[in-house]
């Protein structure tokens, strides 16, 4: 029997070529699993006899492990290779206007564990955190896993985020503004758990995915819209988010459609968001009833106009009735109008779409938005563009923000190693 200890690469400085090409070639097997000594080679450029070595200090260091073969047409089927799916474990979360969301998965992004829970923002800033820091002890806990193996934790918040320095600088919704001001959310959670965390906006978190586990897997560029209690897009270009100078890019909710419109919380009159939102579809179903207008939404809400939801009316849209159809046409016709000009701008290939507004009635809304698109957009990006609707879960925020984290986990990884 073979009583050697694993081969250890001797210690390197990080700003060495031979450290940054181990570097590169793990961040390539973390970002396409399941990839072979043959493909790391053309896309690093590096020799065939070099990606062997490197390929085999990762192994060594038990960090990647061969998971498998590839297809191929004939020969030999090329090794695939992956990072190890105990190398550590990430928390995801997606602290939303309404609910919270926490995942577990390991470092390569499989689910291990999810939790979804209420808000409860008008509560107030100290409570929701208090409530979030003990929901992701207890997803801690309750995984069987050990505290040690848990690398990092990555936040998505629906504010308006300032990513470099962990800051959710507003939240633009009633009564949340000055509660939600410079909070320093990446420090609060990295002093409570000591290990490395990251914030970005929701949206963005959705969105990336997205891009590792839905319909953005393979493409370069695509644009992702989210239709929930607020509206907010994020752009992907060459197979990176694309976040603007000042981390601002995405704010899809904030294009003006009727400039004598409802006057938004960021202080403009008519943006998308007060037309088209799950909560400016819900006060227009709510505000219609309580006129005495009929709808099955009442049923559904057991007479308690309250507890009226997206849900509720999709549901209600599917059963044929027509104020619920008409409301949600209606918010459509906005989003579509606002997105024929996002497909003249930036002629994309592909658009996302995903929210609780679609998952609430996916199959009401598609025609509708190639149609107008059809209409408003210029012919060739409007028949250039394809439309889909995204088909991951709710928990597709706090999954997307792992996946952020667990980028800085695998190159802290590495180093450790």
């Amino acid at each position: 029997m073979n009583t050697r200890s694993p081969r250890r690469s001797p210690v390197r400085n990080p700003e060495s070529k031979s450290f940054k090409n181990e570097l590169s070639v793990l961040q390539l097997v973390h970002a396409k699993r399941n990839i072979s000594r043959i493909e790391l080679s053309k896309e690093t450029g590096l020799s065939a006899a070099s990606i062997t070595a490197i390929v085999q200090n990762l192994i060594d260091k038990g960090l990647v492990i061969e998971s498998g073969y590839n297809s191929s047409a004939f020969g030999r089927k090329p090794v695939s290779l992956s990072l190890r799916e105990d190398a550590g474990f990430l928390v995801g979360v997606d602290l939303g206007s309404f609910y919270t969301r926490v995942v577990i998965t390991d470092v390569r992004g499989t689910l291990v564990y999810k939790r979804e829970l209420k808000t409860g923002m008008a509560d107030g800033r100290d409570l929701v955190l208090s409530r979030t820091l003990k929901a992701i002890h207890k997803a801690i806990d309750d995984s069987g896993k050990p505290r040690n193996a848990f690398k990092g934790i990555g936040i998505g918040h629906s504010g308006v985020i300032d990513v470099s320095k962990g800051l959710v600088l507003s939240f633009p919704r009633p009564g949340q503004m000055a509660e939600w001001k410079n909070v320093p959310l990446r420090d609060i959670m990295e002093r409570e758990f000591d290990v490395a965390c990251l914030l970005e906006d929701s949206v963005r978190a959705i969105a990336t995915a997205e891009k590792h586990f839905g319909l953005g897997t393979g493409l370069n560029d695509f644009i992702y819209v989210d239709v929930g209690m607020g509206i907010g897009a994020a752009i992907f270009i060459d197979g990176k988010l694309y976040r603007g100078p000042g981390g601002s890019a995405g704010e899809f909710g904030h294009m003006t459609v009727d400039e004598h419109g409802p006057l938004c919380c960021c202080g403009n009159y008519g943006c998308l968001e007060t037309l088209a939102s799950c909560a400016a579809i819900i006060q227009s179903v709510k505000s219609a009833i309580e006129k005495g207008v009929d709808s099955k939404v009442r049923e559904l809400a057991q007479g308690d106009l309250n507890r009226i939801s997206i849900e509720m009316i999709g549901q209600a849209a599917l059963q044929n009735d027509s104020l619920s159809f008409r409301v949600l046409h209606e918010a459509v016709s906005h989003i579509a109008i606002a997105l024929a000009d996002v497909v003249n701008l930036l002629n994309p290939h592909v658009l996302i779409f995903g929210g609780a507004l679609f998952r609430s009635a996916p199959d009401l809304f598609l025609e509708p938005l190639k149609r107008t698109v059809k209409q408003r957009a210029l012919e060739k990006s409007a028949n250039e563009v394809q439309l889909k609707i995204s088909t991951l879960g709710s928990e597709a925020g706090a999954l997307g923000a792992g996946r952020l984290i667990s980028e800085i986990v695998v190159e802290r990884l590495h180093q450790e190693a």
